[in-house]
């Protein structure tokens, strides 16, 4: 499937990209999935996902930037952007207590370029300094502020468009057929309104995902485990470079065994008002993206149906507390 939506982004992957890509450093994101840890509850959602890697999401990333900019080095900056990410992903930026921005693991990304041979040696043979690809936020296509389109929130936004099953890839292709950059050089933007208004509802029907009371309450359980591994020296802040499963099964094997279980079991979430015993109020970021429209404004202005799903979805209090069932329960 992440195939098949590459060769929409490019129809194949440009070949200066293709060794960058097969470094240990960026392998290592296949064993790093999407889902944040939520791929092992066992909420509906996550029940029967397809494996959707940070590695994937990474390739798409640069072969999105490399399709509207043909340079070398913001692709670069694109597909190097996760490099740095640890295992399950923003959970361990709950762990760091950055529920809000959840950027707190973005800071390695220039120390684990210097430190691979590999690929220091590729950019050393292109010409290309680590001052030029360590940080994409530089490239507006690439990364830009919310909620504008960038090649990072379109790359993310398709891929859980389809695993979600929310949508096709004939969906997407027509989304992404239609994009071009605005005149200002700063973002991705649509030609059509109509295609543009079902992007962003789809994006925001996704943004609700990532910010849903299973998504929040999961990964503060997961982050509490971790916290607690790590105070214990079950495993150490290194590990979390692992693959998934292999701290997994450390866990498994610990004395924190019993909370992986529960949070392995997690199937719904319930609410109060109220603080009682048990429960959490847990705050995480909300996703979502305007789109621009050419020689237009951004959706919200242009459409009214968007505009009052956006209205009601950032008026959604998360000022409530939740507590996981087990699946069955």
């Amino acid at each position: 499937m992440w195939e098949q939506l590459h060769q929409i982004y490019h129809h194949e992957i440009p070949s200066f990209l293709i060794p960058y890509m097969h470094t240990p450093e960026m392998e290592r994101l296949k064993e790093v999935d999407m889902n944040c840890g939520m791929q092992f509850t066992s909420f509906p959602r996550y029940r029967n996902i397809h494996a959707y890697s940070r590695y994937d999401h990474s390739v798409g990333v640069a072969c999105i930037v490399y399709h509207f900019t043909k340079d070398r080095k913001q692709t670069l900056a694109g597909l190097f952007h996760d490099i740095a990410t640890p295992a399950f992903s923003h959970v361990i930026d709950f762990v760091n207590y950055d529920y809000l921005t959840q950027e707190s693991t973005e800071n390695e990304t220039g120390r684990i370029i210097r430190g691979s041979k590999e690929i220091m040696s590729l950019l050393k043979r292109d010409n290309i300094s680590v001052d030029e690809v360590e940080d994409y936020h530089i490239y507006p296509i690439a990364d830009n502020d919310a909620p504008k389109l960038s090649a990072d929130r379109l790359e993310y936004t398709c891929g859980n468009i389809l695993n979600f099953a929310y949508g096709t890839l004939e969906d997407i292709r027509r989304y992404y057929e239609n994009m071009i950059i605005d005149a200002d050089q700063k973002e991705l933007c649509f030609q059509d309104a109509s295609l543009a208004e079902a992007f962003a509802l789809h994006a925001l029907r996704c943004g609700r995902v990532y910010s849903s009371d299973e998504n929040r309450y999961g990964m503060e359980i997961l982050a509490e485990i971790i916290r607690t591994a790590l105070r214990l020296k079950i495993i150490a802040m290194q590990d979390l470079f692992l693959p998934e499963e292999k701290i997994m099964h450390i866990l498994m094997e610990s004395e924190v065994k019993n909370d992986l279980q529960h949070f392995m079991h997690l199937g719904s979430v319930i609410q109060k008002e109220a603080y009682e015993e048990g429960y959490l109020r847990v705050y995480a970021k909300k996703r979502y993206i305007d789109p621009l429209i050419m020689n237009k404004n951004r959706v919200s202005f242009c459409s009214k149906t968007f505009y009052n799903a956006l209205d009601a979805f950032l008026k959604e209090s998360q000022d409530i507390y939740l507590k996981g069932l087990e699946y069955g329960e």
